[in-house]
């Protein structure tokens, strides 16, 4: 008997871990028709939306019930990996951002920092 409420606990643990890991979703790369059709504000818009998904991302990754769940499941390991996935999908697209304003020679700032 000892067994089998052993064997139904850690079955409900790890049933409560698997859902504990955050999914921030990711960004995707810039296709070649973005990279040929946006001008100068579209890519400062982008890149505003895409610090934005960023700052959303630490912003969730703060602690929080889910990881303490997390913590019985898999240390951790599954929420860094998911963080981190999301911000290299993000950075990557903040960096071909940055190398289409370079070529397509935008100016500095086409948006106002603050609005």
């Amino acid at each position: 008997m000892r067994v089998v409420v052993f064997v139904i606990t850690l079955a409900l643990l790890s049933a409560l871990s698997g859902c504990a890991t955050k999914h921030y979703g990711r960004v995707g790369v810039l296709t070649p028709q973005e990279k040929a059709f946006m001008n100068c504000r579209e890519i400062e818009l982008d890149i505003i939306r895409t610090q934005g998904f960023i700052a959303y991302i630490d912003k969730e990754s703060d602690f929080s019930m889910r990881d303490i769940m997390a913590i019985f499941g898999d240390l951790w390991i599954g929420n860094a990996m998911e963080k981190s996935a999301a911000k290299r999908s993000a950075m990557e697209r903040l960096g071909e951002l940055a190398g289409l304003a370079m070529a397509k020679q935008c100016p500095g700032r086409t948006v106002p920092k603050d609005g």
